[in-house]
C-alpha cells in the first residue's frame, strides 16, 4: 500500500477534494514535502493568517509502518512568527493514522471566518461538519471529547484559546497514545495559522484501515525494521532517556564548562537551582508518585516521555522534557519542577509552544511586567492569554511581539522566533545552525554540541546535521532513532523497490532545504536574517578558560548555504 491521495479541504466554499499524489511527490514525505509543497502552492508575499495561505500536514514516508518511532507528523505554512517557511514536527497518533488510510498530505486552505469547522477522517469518507460546541474550549477538554476511550484507533489535532485568537505562539495539540493533548505541533505558530482557517479540530479515526504497511519487499523490509530497533536499544543514548527523558541533561548544560542553561533572559547560562528542575529529580518524584516514562507514538521503544504527576498521584503532565524545563523555568527563574510542569500543562491546554512562552515571559520580567521567579503572576500571565486580554494577546504573539511592545532591545530571537535553551555562546556550531536554517532559532534544526572544534569544522557540522535532520523529518521518524542516511535509504529502498544510497538520502535533503531557502527569498529574506541577536557577540558568558561570546563574523556564517 502506498500513500497515494491527497485531500484538499477548502474551508471557504467547505469543500474536499481528493487527487492522486504526482510521481514526483512520490519518494517526499514528512518537511520535505510540506516545504515543497509551500513553495509551489504560496505566494510567499502573502500574509499569513490570509485565506490565501495553505496549511500542510503530511506523515512521513514511512508513516504507517513497522519503523519504530516513523509516526511523526508535518505542518507546514507561512509562519506568523517569522514571515517566513516553517515546518512544525510532532509525535502522537496522527501520523500512523494518517497514512494507514492512505494519505500523503492534507492541504488546508481558505478560511470559514467564525463558522468554525471540524474535519474528520475515516475509513468510510472525509467530512467538514460545524464546531460550534468545541469553540473556546481548551485542549485537555477537546481531547477527551473526541478522542475518549477510542485510543486504539483514533487521533485529534486541535487548537486551543490561543489558535483561535491567532495568537503567533499558537500550537496544534496532537494526541498522545494514552488519549492526552501533550504533543504538540508547536513552533512558528502551526495553530494561529490552522485557527485563521475557522478549523478547530482534525479527527482521524483509522478503523478499518490496514494496521501495518510493510513495502513491496516485505521480507527486506521487516529485518530491516529489526536490526534498525535492536540498534537503537544498545544504543546508551536511548537507555538514558528512557530513564529521565530530556530532562536528564540538565546536570550536564548547567555545568560551568557548558553554561547551556537560559537563566534571566539568557543573561547567564547556569543557574544554582537547576537540580530542582532536573530529570534526577523528576525520576525521583516519579518513584514516589507513580510516574513512569512512555513512548509519544504507537510503536515507539524509546519512550522519552516522562508521565509526571502531582503529590497527590494526578496526572498533571506527560511533555515535561528539557526546552520546556529550561525555558519556564531557569529562563524565568522558576523552580521546582512541580511549579513548571503545571506551567507546561496550561500552555498544552491553551495551546502555546512553550519555547516561544518562556522566552516571552522571560521579556515581559525583564520589562518588569512580571517580577523574576513569580510563578504565580506567570501563572495569572498565562490566563489572561486563555482569556484573550489585551496583555495576554501581547504575550502570546510571542517574544518580539513583547519586546516591541515594552520597549525591550535585547530581544532572543533569530527571525522572529525565540531561542531554544541550547546556547550559542558556549555551543557555537547550534549558533550556526540558529542562524542558517530557514526555519530560525530551532534546535531541532541541525544538533551541533561539539565543543574546541574550528569554525571550517562547525560549519561543515551544521551543514550536514541540517541535512540529516530535513532527512529524518522527511522519512517521519524521531531524532532520537539517531537515523544515518544509509538506515533511511535502506528503508526506503525496501519500501519502494528502488535502490537508494546515502547520497539520495542527502539530495533530498537539500533539495528540501533549498525550497525552504527560495521560500524565504521571495518572502523578502536576506543574508541580514542569517544572524544571531547582536548582544550575543558582546555579553560574554563565565567560562573557566575565559569569556566566551559567539565571534563567528558572518562572512563565514554566509558560507553554510553557498557551498
Amino acid at each position: 500500500m502506498e500513500l497515494d491521495r491527497i485531500l484538499r479541504i477548502d474551508m471557504t466554499s467547505k469543500t474536499i477534494t481528493e487527487e492522486t499524489v504526482p510521481a514526483r511527490y512520490r519518494l517526499l514525505g514528512g518537511r520535505a514535502l510540506t516545504a515543497t509543497m509551500l513553495l509551489e502552492e504560496t505566494d510567499a508575499r502573502v500574509h499569513p493568517l490570509s485565506p490565501e495561505a495553505k496549511l500542510f500536514i503530511a506523515p512521513g514516508v514511512l508513516g504507517g509502518t513497522a519503523v519504530t518511532t516513523s509516526g511523526r507528523t508535518s505542518f507546514g505554512f507561512k509562519s506568523p512568527l517569522t514571515g517566513g517557511t516553517k515546518e512544525a514536527n510532532v509525535g502522537g497518533q496522527l501520523g500512523h493514522r494518517l497514512a494507514r488510510l492512505g494519505i500523503k498530505a492534507l492541504v488546508v486552505s481558505g478560511s470559514s471566518g467564525t463558522d468554525w469547522q471540524r474535519l474528520d477522517i475515516t475509513n468510510d469518507g472525509v467530512s467538514l461538519s460545524p464546531a460550534t460546541s468545541l469553540v473556546g474550549r481548551s485542549n485537555y477538554d477537546l481531547h477527551r471529547e473526541l478522542v475518549g476511550e477510542a485510543l486504539m484507533t483514533r487521533a485529534a489535532a486541535t487548537i486551543g484559546p490561543a489558535g483561535e485568537r491567532r495568537m503567533a505562539a499558537a500550537s496544534v495539540a496532537v494526541t498522545d497514545p494514552e488519549g492526552r493533548p501533550t504533543r504538540h505541533a508547536a513552533r512558528g505558530g502551526p495553530g494561529a495559522v490552522m485557527g485563521a482557517k475557522g478549523l478547530k479540530a482534525i479527527v482521524v479515526d483509522d478503523t478499518g484501515a490496514p494496521k501495518i504497511i510493510a513495502g513491496e519487499r516485505k521480507d527486506e523490509f521487516r529485518k530491516e525494521v529489526t536490526k534498525f530497533s535492536k540498534m537503537i536499544l544498545e544504543d546508551p543514548r536511548t537507555a538514558n532517556l528512557s530513564k529521565t527523558g530530556t530532562a536528564g541533561v540538565v546536570k550536564f548544560v548547567n555545568r560551568e564548562n557548558i553554561q547551556s542553561m537560559p537563566t534571566r533572559n539568557h543573561r547567564a547560562g547556569t543557574w544554582a537551582h537547576a537540580d530542582s528542575i532536573g530529570g534526577q529529580h523528576i525520576e525521583a518524584l516519579g518513584k514516589e508518585r507513580g510516574g513512569k516514562m512512555l513512548p509519544c507514538m504507537a510503536g515507539c521503544i524509546i519512550k522519552c516521555a516522562i508521565l509526571f504527576n502531582d503529590e497527590h498521584g494526578n496526572h498533571v503532565t506527560t511533555a515535561l522534557e528539557f526546552e520546556s524545563i529550561a525555558l519556564l523555568g531557569s529562563n524565568c527563574e522558576i523552580g521546582p519542577a512541580d511549579a513548571v510542569g503545571e506551567l507546561d500543562r496550561m500552555c498544552d491546554d491553551i495551546g502555546l509552544d512553550t519555547i516561544e512562552i518562556g522566552n516571552a515571559v522571560g521579556v515581559a520580567m525583564e520589562a518588569g511586567v512580571v517580577a523574576w521567579g513569580d510563578w504565580e503572576r506567570t501563572k495569572a500571565l498565562l490566563e489572561e492569554v486563555r482569556a484573550g486580554t489585551p496583555l495576554g494577546r501581547i504575550v502570546g504573539n510571542g517574544t518580539a511581539h513583547v519586546a516591541r511592545t515594552f520597549g525591550i532591545d535585547r530581544v532572543p530571537v533569530v527571525k522572529g522566533q525565540g531561542l531554544p535553551a541550547w546556547e550559542p555562546r558556549t555551543l557555537k556550531g547550534m549558533g550556526i545552525t540558529y542562524s542558517t536554517s530557514p526555519q530560525g532559532a530551532d534546535h531541532t534544526a541541525g544538533m551541533v554540541t561539539a565543543r574546541g572544534a574550528t569554525t571550517d569544522t562547525l560549519i561543515k557540522q551544521s551543514r550536514h546535521e541540517q541535512l540529516v535532520m530535513m532527512a529524518i523529518d522527511s522519512v517521519g521518524v524521531c531524532q532520537f532513532s539517531n537515523a544515518l542516511p544509509g538506515d533511511m535509504a535502506q528503508f526506503v529502498s525496501h519500501r519502494f523497490d528502488i535502490a537508494w544510497g546515502d547520497d539520495d538520502v542527502l539530495r533530498m535533503a537539500r533539495n528540501g532545504i533549498d525550497a525552504e531557502l527560495e521560500f524565504n527569498r521571495r518572502a523578502g529574506f536576506d543574508r541580514d536574517d542569517d544572524r544571531l541577536p547582536a548582544w550575543m557577540a558582546t555579553e560574554p558568558l563565565p567560562l573557566p578558560d575565559g569569556p566566551s561570546t559567539f565571534d563567528i563574523s558572518g562572512e563565514e556564517i554566509d558560507r553554510v548555504w553557498a557551498e
